[in-house]
């Protein structure tokens, strides 16, 4: 799995996969939409099926690939678990400690995070954007859902009859990977700051006394 986790830091191949969760899922369709040459989209195909991220299906008049969902679960699931375990300190110990015993399908369920990523192809195509891996996708997903509107919260618990405490908790602590070292860095250079501004106030007043 490291060598797919590695493969999809590259937002190049990231690209690829989400054409196919998209529906073009074969080499000169995926070239057209990209804006790539064949011959690439062809090379970087390969790439992801030696890794297990795609498989190639039944061959009709251009051989077709499809999403191997069963991977790129488990690497999201394990990015969760991973993420809310690294910042276990920042956060409630006893909710992180039921997101542990929890199956987490029972909280992003499949339909959910498939759906997202049709969309967010979509979306970035017609609004433009930087080009993520899915790591960064993968946190920002997270922090989209912190920032619903009510009325949009309770849409996706009711649709997707989602375990609405433990997404509320995931969303949070996995949303800290945004910001959360720079949040701190920040505090800390200012706190330095204002020290040695007060210090050289204080060493002034003493100079003129």
């Amino acid at each position: 799995m490291q060598e797919a986790l590695d493969l999809l830091e590259n937002s190049t191949f990231v690209e690829v996969l989400l054409c196919i969760v998209s529906g073009k899922d074969y080499s000169s369709a995926i070239a057209k939409a990209l804006k790539k040459s064949q011959p690439t989209v062809t090379e970087q195909l390969k790439q992801l099926e030696a890794v297990g991220l795609i498989k190639a299906l039944k061959r009709d008049k251009a051989q077709k690939y499809g999403v191997n969902w069963d991977l790129l679960f488990e690497i999201l699931y394990g990015v969760i678990r991973e993420t809310t375990t690294l910042r276990e300190e920042y956060f409630d110990k006893d909710k992180l400690r039921k997101i542990e015993q929890t199956n987490l399908e029972d909280v992003i369920p499949r339909g959910l995070f498939k759906g997202f990523l049709k969309e967010y192809f979509s979306t970035l195509r017609d609004l433009g954007g930087k080009r993520k891996g899915l790591d960064e996708i993968i946190f920002s997903f997270f922090s989209a859902i912190n920032k619903l509107e009510k009325s949009d919260w309770k849409k996706l618990v009711s649709e997707f009859k989602v375990d609405e405490k433990n997404l509320a908790t995931i969303a949070e602590s996995v949303e800290f990977e945004i910001y959360g070292v720079e949040l701190t860095a920040l505090q800390v250079f200012l706190d330095i700051n204002k020290t040695r501004k007060s210090n050289e106030i204080g060493k002034r007043n003493v100079g003129k006394g």
